[in-house]
């Protein structure tokens, strides 16, 4: 019984918003599916949409931390893009220093998850300390990190990386691309962090009432600090990500990520005013995105028709899931209250069941 309702509530669960994505996933895998079955079905098409979503995957989850503390991380996809291109850099200087292949990425990734985590750290110290808005603050530090990244490549790529580190990029472990792994343990990680650590805990209740969470002893300062440095880990996974595919770093990789990462959050379900999102709503979200990307792109193909179009989807699907799951809560919230009747002292009683 208890696998069974485990299954019920991962197929149909209890959150409104969850239950509309679900919907959308099913409808657009069954349309494109049948519009475009022998390209899009195919177990490669698969492994190529896994792929070009797991970089944007982590971004997403950084942009859901920052979201879900009723703030906005604009500076993911500097950080993403500082975070690889030191890494090439100090990966290129232990090769030509004679150091092994292997230890040559362990460095190169460490050196890149310590630039991340600082990024953030320095986000969370103007946002949670020095009260900067969220917006103001993480527009000024992707400016400035922006800024570095071009002083240091002079705005052009540089080649980097290790064999190590392209083996994590193009190889694959039971048929999953190592990217693919990495994305799923940070949507874990992540999944972990916000619902089973006192830390995630907090970081609710900091973003849906940051003066009852004061009140209630939480370290506003701390929790800010350790969510945004959190975040900026996290774009350094998707700089190493990136930097294992494409063996370069570019400071202006990713520049249309940004409003994707919001796209993806909000239509995951993330509260725009702070303290709600799942991250299984985030996934689900990116999912459909990467499936809707990839068969309008088949679908123009075949028919020569304007790429525009898949951006007028893209919005157009945020409007109907955002529409459908309000105005579904609100009918679910009507028919709670409908089933509830006050007794004479005022005092609401639950209906008698026969």
């Amino acid at each position: 019984m208890k696998i069974l309702t485990f299954v019920r509530n991962v197929a149909w669960p209890r959150d409104v918003h969850l239950r509309v994505l679900i919907v959308v996933f099913a409808v657009v895998l069954v349309v494109l599916s049948a519009w475009e079955g022998q390209t899009f079905l195919r177990a490669d098409n698969f492994s190529s949409m896994a792929l070009q979503i797991s970089d944007l995957g982590v971004l997403s989850l950084a942009m859901t931390l920052a979201m879900i503390l009723a703030g906005i991380d604009l500076s993911v996809v500097a950080v993403a893009n500082l975070s690889s291109i030191i890494a090439a850099m100090v990966m290129r200087s232990c090769s030509s220093a004679g150091l092994a292949d292997g230890l040559t990425t362990v460095v190169g990734i460490l050196v890149a998850l310590v630039v991340g985590t600082v990024a953030g750290t320095i986000n969370g110290f103007l946002i949670g300390t020095l009260r900067v808005p969220p917006i103001l603050a993480t527009l000024a530090t992707m400016t400035l990190w922006g800024g570095v990244a071009t002083v240091l490549t002079n705005g052009v790529s540089i080649s980097g990386g290790t064999n190590a580190l392209q083996a994590i990029g193009t190889q694959a472990i039971a048929g999953i691309p190592i990217t693919v792994l990495i994305l799923i343990g940070c949507i874990v990680g992540v999944w972990i962090f916000l619902n089973h650590t006192p830390l995630g805990v907090k970081t609710y209740l900091l973003g849906a009432n940051s003066r009852a969470a004061l009140f209630s002893g939480v370290n506003n300062g701390r929790v800010t600090l350790a969510v945004y440095g959190t975040s900026g880990m996290l774009a350094s996974i998707a700089g190493i990500i990136n930097l294992a595919r494409t063996s370069s770093a570019n400071p202006s990789y990713g520049a249309s990520y940004i409003l994707l990462t919001i796209l993806i959050a909000v239509l995951g379900g993330v509260s725009v005013s702070g303290g709600a999102g799942r991250v299984a709503g985030v996934i689900l979200a990116l999912a459909s995105l990467q499936m809707l990307s990839t068969g309008f792109n088949m679908i123009l193909v075949n028919n020569g028709d304007s790429n525009f179009f898949k951006n007028f989807a893209w919005g157009l699907l945020l409007l109907l899931v955002v529409s459908t799951s309000r105005l579904s809560f609100r009918r679910f919230a009507r028919s709670r209250r409908g089933r509830i009747r006050p007794t004479d002292s005022g005092a609401p009683e639950p209906e008698a069941r026969s």
